[in-house]
């Protein structure tokens, strides 16, 4: 479990650290940054949807599994789909679709396999992750007005 402590709070560093030096550098423009910042949450999200795919596909019950494993593989679509036609919402949307990624943890039962201290772990990855996107989109929106 430290390895997966690890691992996941290093995760964290650019959801902090990007919006930190967005900040910092508003003034002068940070299309990079807040570039950096779009790929990497689309990634992380596809990523973390990715690994509940085949946990949630079930062969035996095909109707249900299905729908479920199409339901995460939805997550970095509706992504991408967000990033290329609602860029300036691509930040909102993206703290959403962090939080229905942990509920569908929950509703569809994953969350119960998981130990205590990765329940834990997650949600503090989520809590984290989502005030990011909206600190994120306070600053983009200060630096256009």
């Amino acid at each position: 479990m430290k390895l997966v402590n690890t691992l996941g709070y290093a995760g964290l560093l650019p959801f902090v650290l990007l919006p930190l030096a967005y900040h910092m550098q508003w003034q002068a423009g940070s299309t990079p940054l807040l570039l950096l910042y779009q790929v990497y949450s689309a990634l992380i999200l596809g990523f973390m949807a990715g690994v509940l795919w085949p946990v949630l596909y079930r062969p035996e019950d095909t109707a249900a599994g299905n729908k479920l494993a199409m339901l995460a593989v939805s997550f970095p679509v509706i992504s991408i789909i967000g990033l290329t036609f609602i860029p300036g919402y691509f930040l909102l949307l993206h703290a959403l679709l962090f939080v229905l990624l942990r509920i569908t943890e929950f509703s569809s039962g994953i969350n119960q396999r998981y130990s205590k201290s990765y329940q834990s772990l997650r949600n503090a990855l989520t809590l984290v992750v989502t005030v990011s996107h909206f600190v994120m989109y306070v600053l983009l929106t200060l630096s256009v007005s």
